[in-house]
């Protein structure tokens, strides 16, 4: 196997583990997120987990939600009081952006290759992907 082959090789195992990675790294935060929510009985927020009415009378489309975590600043200050809920948020939170990051990491190994072109396509999805998460929600009919 030549050298740029094993380099190549270790490029995209690279791609790969950073899925993995974010995904397991995910998978974790929820399942502490999910254990300290039964573990306490609440979810740190208006709702209670006895109360089953409070949980599906929650509505997505009236904004604000309550209470609940909505904006980065809201989930931080959640996290700095160790609140279930934003725990859960958070590993949603990692798991959409591990899709993210895997785009930046394949933008890296395609510059490493001197590919010219993939690097264009790649640094379109990853403005097509940061356009949805910072403009899209600013447009009135996206808005709920």
């Amino acid at each position: 196997m030549s050298d740029d082959s094993k380099l190549k090789s270790g490029l995209y195992k690279m791609v790969s583990k950073t899925l993995l990675y974010g995904i397991l790294t995910s998978a974790a935060i929820l399942a502490i997120g999910v254990i300290a929510m039964f573990a306490e009985g609440k979810t740190g927020y208006a709702c209670s987990l006895s109360s089953v009415n409070c949980l599906l009378s929650y509505n997505p489309m009236k904004v604000p939600h309550g209470d609940y975590p909505n904006s980065l600043q809201s989930l931080y200050a959640g996290l700095l009081k160790v609140e279930p809920f934003a725990i859960i948020e958070l590993g949603i939170f990692v798991l959409i952006a591990t899709p993210v990051l895997r785009v930046l990491t394949s933008i890296f190994i395609f510059a490493a290759e001197k590919d010219r072109m993939f690097v264009a396509i790649t640094l379109f999805v990853l403005a097509v992907l940061l356009f949805s998460f910072f403009v899209v929600p600013f447009i009135p009919i996206f808005q709920a």
